[in-house]
This record gives C-alpha cells, sequence and structure tokens, in this order.
C-alpha cells in the first residue's frame, strides 16, 4: 500500500551527508533546488522558520542505546543493518582519530556494546549539527532515516539503494509523490552520488509530512529529540 499524498505547497528541506559534506533538496511550493555545505557550514543550509528533516543523529545520550535506533531496525525487516546505533556523546567526541581500541573500550563501557567505524566515521557530522542544533533551539530540525521514509511511501522495504534496481524503486517512489523530483534529479550537483541525492529526497519527503502535521515518530509517544521521524 502506498503512503497517501501530502501537500506540497510551501517550503522544507531535506539533507543528507555525502562524500564533500552536506546535499540538500530545498521545496518551495512544488520547486525543488539543491544546495551543498561542508561539514563545518551545516548552518548554512538549515535556515529559520522552514521544517527541515536531516539524516543525521540528533539528540545524543550520556549512556545506552538510543530506542529509536532499536525501533528503527526493527521498521525495516530484512534490512536491519542499514540503521546503525548510535554511540553516546562521549565515544563520538573521541573522533574517528582516536586509536580503535580506545574508542571500542568506552563504547562497551557506556552501551555494553562496541560501535562501528561508519558511526565513529560519522562523529563530526553529528557533533557540528548537535553544536548547531544547541545554539539555535528554535530551529525546526528532525532526525529522519531515508530508509523508513521510502517504506512508509512505498508500504515496503526497498532494494538496496546500491543497486540499479533499488534505485529505480526510489525515484519512482519519489515521482509518485512529486513529479517534480525527476526535473531534480536532473540537476543534482556533480559530486554528489545519485544515492544521496535520493536520500536528500527521501528525507525531505518527510520533512514535508512533519510540516502538515501527518508525521509519526519513532518511539511513537515522543515529542523531542533523540526520535526518528517519519
Amino acid at each position: 500500500m502506498t503512503a497517501a499524498r501530502v501537500s506540497t505547497m510551501g517550503s522544507a528541506v531535506g539533507i543528507d551527508g555525502y562524500r564533500g559534506g552536506w546535499i540538500a533538496a530545498r521545496l518551495d511550493d512544488e520547486r525543488i533546488t539543491w544546495s551543498t555545505a561542508t561539514v563545518p557550514d551545516i548552518a548554512a543550509l538549515l535556515p529559520a522558520g522552514i521544517v527541515v528533516g536531516i539524516d543525521m543523529p540528533i539528540g545524543l545520550l550520556a549512556r545506552g542505546e538510543r530506542e529509536c535506533d532499536s525501533l528503527a531496525r526493527r521498521a525495516l525487516p530484512g534490512a536491519a543493518s542499514r540503521v546503525f546505533a548510535t554511540p553516546p556523546r562521549a565515544v563520538l567526541e573521541l573522533g574517528p582519530a582516536a586509536p580503535n581500541a580506545e574508542v571500542q573500550d568506552l563504547c562497551r563501557r557506556l552501551t555494553g556494546k562496541g560501535v562501528s567505524r561508519q558511526a565513529i566515521n560519522l562523529a563530526p557530522r553529528i557533533l557540528a549539527l548537535d553544536e548547531h542544533l544547541a545554539r539555535n533551539p528554535d530551529h525546526v530540525v528532525a532526525e529522519v532515516h531515508p530508509e523508513i521514509s521510502f517504506a512508509e511511501l512505498t508500504g515496503h522495504v526497498l532494494t538496496s539503494k546500491k543497486t540499479a534496481a533499488g534505485v529505480g524503486q526510489r525515484i519512482a517512489a519519489l515521482v509518485s509523490w512529486l513529479p517534480a523530483t525527476a526535473d531534480a534529479l536532473a540537476s543534482v550537483p556533480s559530486d554528489v552520488p545519485i544515492d544521496d541525492a535520493l536520500d536528500a529526497l527521501a528525507a525531505l519527503w518527510s520533512a514535508v509530512r512533519l510540516r502538515d502535521g501527518q508525521s509519526h515518530s519513532l518511539p511513537g509517544d515522543a515529542e523531542r529529540p533523540p526520535r526518528i521521524v517519519v
């Protein structure tokens, strides 16, 4: 079953990380434009007064595992590995350059488990976003997960985004929501991989739902981070 079409009148932003920094898809009525920024310059993509969905953890714990990460894995049967566990703040603050043994030891002491290198490599992005939101608590920025957004949009978990079939499924789903996404994909910045552009558009889809009061969250009763908005 396909999720109901939502209103595309008004503005919203969807953001994903890519190798060059950040890629943002901004919707103004039914027109999508792209912007990029380096990792430290995330503020340039977070306009005040506009709802933003971003594929990056928001809400860091001192210890333990975030419930929203566990629920996100359950929401993707057969594809739970597409969701990584966000380690506690102190682990992220060690950063990618810290010796792996030190990182793993601290994470096990705080959570009872190790941490993936993917999560640690994202530490500069997570902390840059966290710092911006601490300085700008009035900005409406929600954590989203593109895989869950696509599953909600289509009614099922999609094939891996690293395959041609998976890319095709994602494009078809987005065009069914907003035909203008087809034109937008033709103008993606040349250094941005297609899967990251598609993830930014999925984040945009969830941001529009949040803007229009049609979203839900994991956990379902969460009114503030850490939560994943769908």
